[in-house]
């Protein structure tokens, strides 16, 4: 049985993943295409075969590191606003801690 965390961790990644897409679609196709990624490794993070789901796990944590980086670069050459160079950073830290929570957990072989 899951618990509320697991349901809230799994909705987070989906949210990302469904964001990427819409704003891949508005603004550059290759978002669209990580944002379907983000989605795929999200099903599949919770799942039986265990190589399968070390595998998503590390992809989300590939794409969290990634998501900082390119938040770190977007904050420092376009200057956004101060609440939405903050919202940049909490979104990036959270991605990290729970893939990094994630990817204990299946080094562990836990769920």
């Amino acid at each position: 049985m899951k618990t509320w965390i697991d349901t809230i961790v799994k909705f987070w990644w989906f949210i990302q993943g469904i964001t990427l897409l819409v704003f891949g679609l508005l603004a550059w196709i290759p978002l669209s295409i990580i944002g379907i990624f983000v989605i795929i490794c999200d099903y599949f993070y919770d799942s039986r075969n265990s190589p399968v789901r070390m595998a998503s796990r590390i992809m989300l944590m590939i794409y969290a590191l990634a998501y900082m980086i390119y938040g770190g670069m977007l904050i420092a050459v376009a200057s956004p606003e101060i609440g939405f160079a903050i919202l940049l950073i909490i979104v990036g830290l959270v991605n990290m801690v729970l893939s990094i929570k994630l990817l204990i957990n299946a080094f562990l072989n836990r769920k």
